[in-house]
Formats: structure tokens, C-alpha cells, sequence
């Protein structure tokens, strides 16, 4: 067999070509060894976030790009506009807090009247004192707050606006935010109404059935409250243009709770047992301590009550509020002392009524 041999061209091309093989695997090798160095650095987490955040840039350079430049001009109207848009907003925010204050009232009254009775009427006045309110919700919301605040220009009785259905001009009040929303007026002004209906179950405790004192609730709410406070409230009332001033709702409220109370208690008579051969005798609460705590609660919500019926977040709240506790502390002391020097010595439930008197006394103004 012969021997074959190359060429010299083909021998130098195949030289070359081995000289370039040899180079690029170098290559590769180098590029190898240099990503495994950074490989040990560098967590393979952070290599997936590289296409993540390029996604990222290009979406929001895109927002960027497609938005349109707008230019606001400062004025002195622009200005005055989101100082009054922000203190309405604050106003309404003082006011949602006092109701929801005024509103958790109603669980200072529900302990106050069972730590006062006889543990076997406990459930009985705990059931009235819850389901008054969800009646007295419904009836003003329905009725009541149209009568009493219904710009009919009626110096007697408030009409239109029926189930919360009108605007601010329908009752009377200026548009937001120069004016309270009317939601949240509502929401004050029905914890109000559930207060008065409460006044009733204290003195009316022991000695009514549920369905009558229920009647009885609605009617008031619905409609004697309203009309009551629809005279000295509304700015078309006649008590209002006689000049009559009450700010919290020491007459509209607690002296007309007081009134209905007295008319009840009148009615139903004293309870068994109060009377014995023709002379009063106590008839002591079961749980005095459920009675202070309630009175406490009570004074609490006292700071929505006087407070939140400025109608609005200024700097006369905190005054109000001071003028309020210096009012209930004012009635308890006054309380403690004149029963100390009555019986020669202090009665607790005394000083719960004589906070809660100077507590309602102060609310006039």
C-alpha cells in the first residue's frame, strides 16, 4: 500500500486551523473559569431579578412618558378652597367620634339602671335598654328627624326630607364643608334621641311590661322628642326666636326625657314593696359595682355629648370639655357631703345621681 503525503498548502491549512481550535476553546475555558468565580458570589436569586427589574423600568418609563404634564396655579382661591375642604373634613371626623361616644352612653344607662334594681328584674331592664335604641334608630331615621329638622318654616313642626332622603337645604343645614354631611348629623343627632328614650327606662325600671315601654319609646322618639326639639333646634322654631338658648340638649333632651319619666312613673305608681304602712323604704341595687361602672362610662360619653355639640373641631372643645368634667365632679362632691351630713355618712349611689346631676345641669351651656 502506498503512502499518501500532504501537500504543503494543505498541511499549513490544517496547522492553522488546529492553532484557531485550540484559541477559541481557550476561550471558552477562560469565560468558564470567570463565570464560576462569579457564580460563587453572586446567588442565583439575584440573577432572576435582573430581567425582572428591566420589566420593571421599561413599564414605568412608559407611565412616565404617557402621562400629561399638569401644571396647578396656587391662588389665594385655590388655597382657601382646601383650607375649608380640610377643615370640613376634620369636623366631620370630631363629630362621627362624639356620636360614636354618645352612642356607647347607652351601655353606662344599661349598667347603670341593673346594678340599681333587684337582681330579679336585672335581664328585664338590660333587654329595654338595648332594644330602645334600635327602636329609637329606626323611628328617627324614618319620622323624627324630619320633624324636627325639616326646613318647612314651620315655627312648630319640622316636614319633608322623609327616611333620610333629602339634602343639606332640606334640613336646614350648609352645604359640606361649610356645613356637617348629613349622615353624620343624623348619626349625632339620633344618639341624642336614644338618650332620651333611655331616661325613661331608669324611671319607669321594675315595674312596666317590655311591649308597653316599647310603645311608648317609639311614640316619644318618633314624635314628641322631634316636635320638642324641632321649637329650640330648628332655626324657624318659635322658642328659638323668643331667644331661647339650649346647647347640648339640657331641655331638648334630658328635661324631656325627664318630663315623659315623670309622666310614666305617675301612671305606674311606686313599686311593690316601697311603701310599707304608708312610709318609703329603700329598696337597695343588687350590684353597685355594675352602677359605678356605668356611671363612669356615662361620664366618659359626657365628653361626645357637650363637646360634639359644638359642631365642629375648634379650640372651644377643649373648654367645653373641662367646663363638662368640672360639672360632674362638681355634682359628686356636692352629693357625697350632703348625704354624709344627712345620714352621717356617704352613699354611694348618691354620689353616682349627683355625678350624673352635675353632669346634666352643665349640658344647658
Amino acid at each position: 500500500m502506498s503512502k499518501q503525503t500532504l501537500n504543503p498548502t494543505t498541511a499549513s491549512s490544517l496547522n492553522n486551523h488546529s492553532s484557531n481550535s485550540i484559541a477559541i476553546f481557550s476561550t471558552v475555558d477562560e469565560r468558564v473559569s470567570v463565570w464560576g468565580t462569579i457564580s460563587r458570589f453572586v446567588s442565583p436569586y439575584w440573577w432572576a431579578c435582573i430581567p425582572l427589574t428591566a420589566l420593571i423600568v421599561v413599564v414605568w418609563n412608559s407611565a412616565v412618558v404617557a402621562q400629561e404634564k399638569e401644571v396647578v396655579e396656587i391662588t389665594i382661591d385655590t388655597v382657601n378652597t382646601s383650607v375649608a375642604t380640610l377643615q370640613g373634613t376634620l369636623n366631620t371626623i370630631w363629630i362621627l367620634i362624639a356620636s360614636i361616644l354618645v352612642i356607647f352612653m347607652n351601655a353606662g344607662f344599661a349598667m347603670l339602671e341593673a346594678g340599681l334594681c333587684r337582681q330579679k328584674n336585672a335581664v328585664n331592664i338590660l333587654t329595654k335598654n338595648l332594644i330602645v335604641f334600635a327602636l329609637a334608630t329606626v323611628a328617627f331615621w324614618a319620622i323624627g328627624f324630619s320633624l324636627m329638622f325639616g326646613n318647612s318654616g314651620n315655627p312648630f313642626i319640622g316636614f319633608g326630607g322623609w327616611f333620610l332622603s333629602g339634602e343639606s337645604e332640606t334640613y336646614g343645614l350648609n352645604p359640606f364643608p361649610e356645613g356637617l354631611p348629613v349622615p353624620v348629623f343624623f348619626l349625632f343627632q339620633v344618639a341624642f334621641a336614644g338618650t332620651a328614650a333611655t331616661i325613661v327606662s331608669g324611671a319607669v325600671a321594675e315595674r312596666i311590661k317590655l311591649i308597653d315601654f316599647l310603645i311608648f319609646s317609639i311614640v316619644l322618639v318618633a314624635i314628641a322628642y322631634p316636635i320638642t326639639g324641632h321649637w329650640v333646634w330648628s332655626s324657624s322654631g318659635w322658642l328659638t326666636g323668643l331667644g331661647f338658648k339650649d346647647f347640648a340638649g339640657s331641655t331638648v333632651v334630658h328635661s324631656v326625657g325627664g318630663w315623659a319619666a315623670l309622666v310614666g312613673a305617675y301612671i305606674l305608681g311606686p313599686r311593690l314593696g316601697k311603701f310599707v304602712d304608708g312610709r318609703p323604704g329603700a329598696i337597695p341595687g343588687h350590684n353597685l359595682s355594675m352602677a359605678t361602672l356605668g356611671c363612669l362610662i356615662l361620664w366618659v360619653g359626657w365628653f361626645g355629648f357637650n363637646p360634639g355639640s359644638q359642631l365642629a373641631a375648634d379650640q372651644a372643645c377643649a373648654y367645653i370639655a373641662v367646663t363638662t368634667c368640672l360639672g360632674g365632679a362638681a355634682g359628686g362632691i356636692t352629693a357625697t357631703f350632703t348625704s354624709w351630713f344627712k345620714d352621717s355618712k356617704p352613699d354611694l349611689s348618691m354620689v353616682i345621681n349627683g355625678v350624673l346631676a352635675g353632669l346634666v345641669a352643665v349640658t344647658a351651656g
